[in-house]
């Protein structure tokens, strides 16, 4: 009953190599994971920003709350096969001015908005205060971040 607005990347479910990654024996236990991180924090009405890479949609459904999908390089099946899981599927958001996506974009758009929320780069990072990653790596406990507080730069990711 929250109506909180989270923000996560990089799902990779049914990806037997992230979730090797990310230490799990199986794409169940990895995919069980994600699942159960999520919907602890994640209630039916609050809206997620999954910022790319959800790769399989089969479990998405377990997934608490609205979800908007910005599409990622692993996202290749039809638009219409994500809109039936997702409320919005677009190539990036914007949000309270700052930008969200799954690829970080190009530091010219730097001027145009406060900061770019992002995924693509797993465990990786920009060494800029201006991207902020969402991966699933950077998400404490595999959890969807409050986008409120990391826009607010109140908490960033860990």
């Amino acid at each position: 009953m929250s109506n909180t607005v989270y923000v996560i990347a990089d799902l990779h479910l049914g990806h037997r190599k992230v979730a090797e990654s990310r230490g799990f024996a199986t794409i169940q236990e990895h995919d069980d994971a994600i699942i159960k991180a999520w919907n602890a924090r994640v209630f039916k009405k609050d809206v997620v920003y999954v910022l790319g890479d959800v790769f399989t949609l089969d479990r998405v459904g377990q997934l608490a709350g609205t979800k908007k999908l910005a599409m990622g390089n692993h996202d290749s099946k039809p638009v219409a096969a994500y809109l039936a899981l997702f409320s919005q599927v677009r190539a990036c958001f914007e949000y309270d001015n700052c930008l969200l996506t799954h690829i970080p974009v190009h530091p010219s758009q730097r001027s145009r908005y406060r900061l770019n929320v992002h995924g693509h780069t797993h465990a990786a990072w920009i060494d800029d205060p201006w991207y902020v990653p969402v991966s699933v790596e950077h998400c404490q406990g595999m959890q969807p971040l409050p986008l409120v507080a990391l826009v607010n730069r109140n908490t960033l990711p860990t």
